[in-house]
C-alpha cells in the first residue's frame, strides 16, 4: 500500500499538468532586467531573478500571445491588396513590413526606408503586377504603383519593385 500514494500523486500531478497544457493558455510577462532592459517571458519575473516593476508602467503585465497576428501574404493578390492598403493610407511601416528585408544592408535599409516615406506620401492611381512567362507558366515577376506626387502635379509617378517568394511567402523585393 506505500507504493499506492506516490502512484496516485503522481497521475494527479500529470492529470493537473494535462489540464493546463490542454488549455493552451500561456501569459507572457513583461519584467525589467539588468540596466532596466525589458524582457518578456512565459515565466514569471521572480522565476527569471528580474523586477516586476516598471516606474513608467506600474506592475508587470500579462500580455494576451492571442492578440498577435502573424501572417504573410501567401498569394499575390494579397500582397497587391497589402501594398494598396499601405499607399492608400499613407502607412510606411506597414509598406516596409512588406518588404524581404533578408540580403539588406544597413546603409540600404535607411535609404529604402527613405524611399518608402517618398513612396507612401504619394497618392495611389494604380498597382499591378507584371508576370514572365517561363516555359508556358505565368510567374510573378514585378509589382508596378502608378502614384501622382505633390513634387510633380499632373504626372504619374510610376515605381516597380521585383516579387520574391520566401518561406511559402509573397514579399516585395529590390528595385
Amino acid at each position: 500500500m506505500t507504493g499506492t500514494r506516490p502512484c496516485m500523486l503522481l497521475v494527479a500531478w500529470l492529470a493537473v499538468l494535462g489540464v493546463g497544457m490542454a488549455s493552451g493558455e500561456s501569459a507572457i510577462y513583461r519584467c525589467i532586467g539588468e540596466n532596466d532592459v525589458p524582457i518578456f517571458s512565459d515565466r514569471t519575473c521572480s522565476v527569471l531573478g528580474a523586477s516586476d516593476h516598471y516606474s513608467e508602467f506600474g506592475e508587470s503585465v500579462a500580455l494576451d500571445p492571442t492578440s498577435v497576428r502573424h501572417d504573410c501574404s501567401r498569394r499575390i493578390d494579397t500582397l497587391q491588396t497589402r501594398v494598396r492598403i499601405a499607399l492608400e493610407t499613407g502607412d510606411v511601416n506597414q509598406l516596409a513590413g512588406l518588404y524581404h528585408w533578408m540580403d539588406a544592408t544597413m546603409d540600404a535599409a535607411e535609404l529604402l526606408m527613405s524611399e518608402f516615406k517618398i513612396i507612401s506620401n504619394r497618392h495611389l492611381v494604380n498597382i499591378e503586377v507584371e508576370s514572365l512567362e517561363l516555359d508556358g507558366i505565368e510567374h510573378p515577376a514585378m509589382l508596378w504603383m502608378d502614384q501622382y506626387g505633390m513634387d510633380r502635379p499632373g504626372q504619374t509617378i510610376r515605381t516597380g519593385f521585383s516579387l520574391v517568394m520566401a518561406s511559402g511567402c509573397w514579399w516585395l523585393g529590390s528595385r
